[in-house]
């Protein structure tokens, strides 16, 4: 059986320090150097390069929760499903009166992806996602906002290194961590998808995966919906599963 391992990154295979453990990036470079078929799919975008250079990815890593993909291997940004412009337009005049902490623009451009404010977008690059930080008690006033707007899809999660603050990530319509998923696995041909979350938005990969886990560091949600909880992002959770995951398999 052909059997995929995805992790989420913030608050799963990250630390709480947003680095990886020298553990877990030893234990997934040995398992993947022995065919383990592993990636990641993250709500983060170019940051993933410096933060996961140490791991050598075999298969695309999914970010921006399901916008793009990014290949390590050729060192270059595949597969972009941008924003159109003018529904970015309508966004900025719809919650131009919601006051947003920070309000943000993922872009690619010359086969770059770059974060501006909003102030400083250069409309000839394409938008890839909208990213708003704002108090937590305002996300449901935020998310009716959003849910009458058509033609884009939304995650509003917790903020994984502080408390009292939200997250909202507004990307196209149809594009999320199970759509990219779901691509994936046929692509490539696996049988079993196997996945690790913390936060409500890993909640998509949970609806296409054979085997969804939560760990321990996790949110509560989160954990009544997966098939169990594993070890915390600070005990190498993941890596840790994985391994002993493909050990039973071997001798089963």
């Amino acid at each position: 059986m052909k059997i995929l391992y995805v992790s989420d990154l913030d608050g799963t295979l990250l630390n709480m320090n947003q680095r990886l453990n020298s553990c877990t990036i030893n234990k997934l470079n040995n398992l993947i150097k022995k065919r383990v078929n592993f990636t990641v799919s993250t709500g983060r975008g170019d940051s993933i390069r410096t933060i996961l250079k140490d791991i050598d990815f075999k298969l695309p890593v999914m970010i921006l929760n399901g916008t793009l993909n990014y290949d390590f291997a050729k060192k270059e940004y595949v597969s972009a499903k941008p924003i159109p412009n003018e529904k970015v337009l309508e966004l900025m005049k719809v919650l131009n009166n919601f006051n947003t902490k920070t309000f943000e623009i993922q872009t690619i451009i010359d086969h770059q992806v770059s974060r501006f404010s909003i102030a400083n977008w250069n409309k000839s690059s394409k938008v890839l996602a909208i990213n708003l930080l704002f108090n937590e008690e305002r996300k449901e006033e935020l998310s009716n906002i959003l849910n009458n707007i058509q033609g884009i899809n939304f995650f509003i999660h917790k903020k994984v290194y502080s408390d009292g603050e939200c997250f909202c990530d507004i990307v196209l319509e149809n594009v999320s961590k199970a759509s990219r998923l779901k691509e994936l696995k046929e692509l490539y041909g696996f049988d079993k998808v196997i996945s690790f979350g913390d936060s409500e938005n890993d909640l998509p990969l949970a609806e296409v995966s054979d085997e969804f886990y939560a760990v321990e560091n996790g949110a509560e949600i989160v954990k009544q919906k997966a098939t169990s909880v594993i070890e915390s992002c600070y005990d190498d959770g993941v890596a840790n599963f994985i391994e002993k995951d493909t050990i039973n398999k071997l001798f089963s």
